[in-house]
């Protein structure tokens, strides 16, 4: 039986989740809130590559900022993860890292080395998010070894979210994908000809909605000078020296192709 007060806290992280307006808004207003249901150090939410071609995992949203070091690392290893099989299942899943291997493999594994090691990671209990069949993504929740791993209590309340995750994280992606089409631009081609990484995608998806430079760090929760690396990197791969010759490219076409 649900406690009350954990009711009341589950209620209000259900209303932020749909609160959210874009995938972006996942990790501005539902991660923070769903640390209040299910105490962890860290956490993220990568979607799925809008792309039948590979399946990969990418544009991670973090809490706290700093933890997404950890997790564009993990882009960089994935081929690695022995849990990667979570992106492929047609149902959502949901288990504790602890469960499915010891502690000595996890701590020696590769992707416990160059991703989360700096991070003291001890614990992660892992989320993938389904729709009708459709994976969409992943949730991450990670813990020190002095929180202690995550309980079966946690596995329950993070499942009954999970419901409403899957729903809304599959409205929100297909928004995404139908104004990506219909604005007469592929960021999902644009990203793959310029080799654009996931953060440069979210940023240029930031421009299409005419948002200025304070509210694309608000969104992708990065500082101003991270933005402008950010720019700098987009500027250079796209040969361009503004965001609207971005613009401009996208609705026009590159001339050189």
């Amino acid at each position: 039986m649900i406690r009350k007060n954990v009711f009341l806290i589950l209620n209000n992280v259900v209303c932020e989740l749909y609160r959210c307006q874009t995938y972006a808004e996942l990790g501005q207003f539902f991660l923070p809130v769903l640390r209040m249901l299910i105490p962890f150090r860290y956490a993220s939410i990568m979607r799925r590559e809008n792309t039948t071609e590979h399946i990969r995992l990418v544009d991670p949203l973090c809490i706290p900022s700093e933890f997404l070091e950890a997790e564009q690392n993990y882009m960089r290893f994935a081929d690695d993860d022995y849990t990667g099989w979570l992106n492929c299942c047609r149902e959502s899943t949901l288990f504790r890292e602890s469960d499915l291997v010891g502690e000595q493999q996890r701590l020696r594994s590769t992707i416990y080395q160059k991703c989360y090691q700096k991070f003291h990671v001890y614990d992660s209990l892992q989320y993938g998010i389904v729709f009708n069949g459709r994976p969409l993504g992943a949730l991450s929740l990670f813990r020190h070894r002095e929180d202690g791993p995550f309980t079966s209590d946690d596995l329950f309340l993070l499942s009954s979210v999970g419901i409403h995750l899957n729903q809304h994280m599959s409205s929100l992606l297909d928004k995404m994908y139908h104004r990506e089409t219909v604005s007469g631009y592929d960021l999902s081609a644009v990203a793959k000809k310029y080799k654009l990484t996931g953060r440069e995608v979210q940023l240029i998806e930031q421009l299409t909605r005419f948002r200025d430079n304070r509210e694309i760090a608000e969104a992708m929760q990065v500082r101003d000078s991270t933005l402008q690396k950010h720019f700098q990197n987009i500027f250079r791969k796209l040969d361009v020296s503004s965001r609207w010759e971005i613009m401009r490219l996208l609705l026009e076409g590159d001339p050189r192709s």
